[in-house]
Parts: structure tokens; C-alpha cells; sequence
């Protein structure tokens, strides 16, 4: 059963953030570009903190266009009603410490739910563009499955504003569903759920990841 916890403000939000969020789910995976396995094992554990990057231009951008992407999204899919909650944490009661604070919150007139994640990325080269042809990078894949266990939603919209280096920019939406991504539903639960077992019990995670 999905549950809510709802908080009045950001500080009291990164305050009550517990367990392992959206933006965890690569890393547990190893398949992050920013962080490794063993990295957000010393976070979690309370070993380190995790890094400011308040004052990172890409983050800061992204934290900008976020409402403004919002808002297109809604104007090319009116059919959809569209709700923001930043402090609302998301969970199933059986998983607690899997957890989810959405981009934006996605209604259709039959009264079913959907995930909205919004993302901004450079592209520098021909192999970032490639990583967006026709697909999404690996680790924002990992968060939609993420997303859909631990809200329970049937349907998720990733909306992009992808930049190049020259000034060009290009607007991408894709579209997913739980269904569709079942069996990988099920590959990044058993990996969380290892994951988390391991920060409960002080064990470090192995060097080699077998994915």
C-alpha cells in the first residue's frame, strides 16, 4: 500500500530522507557515472557525506528549467492533470526504505496514476546524443523503475531538454509503463533490497558487482 510522508520545507525534507531514494538506484547498481556502490554504501552507512552540489552549474540549471519543463509538458499533454508535491516521500508500507519524491505527479481522467521525471543534460559529444537516441541512458532508466516500486504507478513520462555545446537543444519525451519494464522491476529489487541489507548490517559491498 502506498504511503506518504509529507514534510513543510526542504530542510526538513532532506532531514527526513531515509533509505534509498530514486537517484540511488544506479549507484546500488553500479551503473552510475557519479557514484560508485561503495560510495553510496559510506553515505548511507553515515561514514561520509554525500557532496553539496548546490553550487554545480548543470545542477543549478536543472533545479531552474525544472518548472518550466513542468509547465510544457502539461501544455503538450493537457489530457493529464499534473501534481507537485517537492517534500511529499513516496513509499510501499512493505518497503519503507525504498523511497521516491517526484518531479511531478501525473493524473488521467479515469483516476489512474502516473510518474513524471524531469531531467536537463549536455550533450558534449556524439556519444552523449547517441545515448538519447530512440532510449535514455541506463542510470535515468534505473530511476523510473525505482519510481515505479516504490509509488506502485502504472505509467511513467521521462520529458528532456537535452543542450549541445554548439546551442542547440532538443525537447525528447518517453514514455513507459510498469508492465513493460516488469522483469527489470524485479532485477533492481533484488539488487536494492541486497544493497539496503548491507547498510543495515556495516557490510561493505563487493568489488565486483555481478550485473
Amino acid at each position: 500500500m502506498l504511503q506518504y510522508l509529507h514534510f513543510e520545507d526542504r530542510e526538513s525534507w532532506l532531514s527526513g530522507r531515509v533509505g534509498l531514494g530514486a537517484s540511488d538506484a544506479a549507484a546500488v547498481c553500479g551503473l552510475s557515472k557519479w557514484q560508485t556502490p561503495l560510495g553510496l554504501w559510506e553515505i548511507k552507512t553515515g561514514r561520509k557525506k554525500a557532496k553539496d552540489l548546490s553550487g554545480n552549474a548543470a545542477v543549478s540549471f536543472g533545479v531552474r528549467a525544472e518548472p518550466h519543463l513542468r509547465g510544457l509538458f502539461l501544455a503538450e499533454h493537457p489530457e493529464y492533470q499534473l501534481e507537485y508535491h517537492p517534500f511529499d516521500i513516496l513509499y510501499q508500507e512493505e518497503r519503507p526504505w525504498l523511497t521516491a519524491t517526484l518531479d511531478g505527479e501525473l493524473i488521467t481522467e479515469t483516476g489512474e496514476h502516473g510518474v513524471l521525471e524531469i531531467k536537463t543534460a549536455q550533450c558534449s559529444s556524439k556519444e552523449d546524443w547517441a545515448e538519447w537516441r530512440d532510449r535514455i541512458p541506463t542510470h535515468y532508466y534505473t530511476q523510473i523503475c525505482h519510481q515505479f516500486l516504490a509509488t506502485g504507478y502504472s505509467f511513467a513520462f521521462l520529458f528532456a531538454l537535452l543542450t549541445g555545446l554548439d546551442g542547440s537543444s532538443s525537447l525528447r519525451t518517453y514514455y513507459f509503463t510498469a508492465e513493460s519494464c516488469a522483469d527489470d522491476m524485479a532485477w533492481l529489487l533484488d539488487k536494492e533490497e541486497s544493497f539496503w541489507k548491507r547498510v543495515q548490517a556495516g557490510t561493505m559491498p563487493p568489488a565486483v558487482l555481478k550485473i
